[in-house]
């Protein structure tokens, strides 16, 4: 089996599933049990994989990729560190450690609103410089 997609939660992989399927692409979510039980574990997992057959791999790109369903990576891979110009920049992990722990303590999920009102930290990968993404 081959990984084609890693999408952010468990329906939009089932979208993507069910368009391949429709077609006559089989298509699995190793995790989506796992995921299906809390919306918390598809961050603790990093995304939620699609595969197919090694064979209709191409063709299920292809076809997601026609759709536009296919989140080719993050939209950070988007961006450019402002010190290096390096594309490899992703968020500061907090945010998703602090999900990881409302599963052991959900009263944490009281704050998650404010959560969102803070800007995110970008970190370049190459430099190491840090900055506060617009939003």
């Amino acid at each position: 089996m081959e990984t084609i997609g890693n999408y952010p939660t468990l329906a939009d992989a089932e979208l993507a599933q069910s368009l391949l399927e429709a077609e006559g692409i089989i298509a699995t979510i190793p995790e989506e049990h796992i995921a299906g039980i809390d919306w918390r574990w598809a961050t603790a997992l990093q995304g939620i994989r699609l595969q197919v057959d090694e064979e209709d791999a191409e063709a299920a790109r292809a076809l997601l990729e026609e759709k536009g369903e296919i989140e080719h990576e993050p939209e950070q891979q988007l961006d450019l560190c402002p010190k290096c110009g390096s594309p490899e920049i992703t968020e500061s992990p907090w945010k998703r450690r602090l999900k990881a722990a409302t599963m052991l303590m959900p009263v944490l999920l009281l704050v998650w609103p404010f959560v969102f009102a803070i800007e995110p930290k970008m970190k370049c990968m190459s430099c190491g410089h840090r900055w506060c993404s617009p939003k």
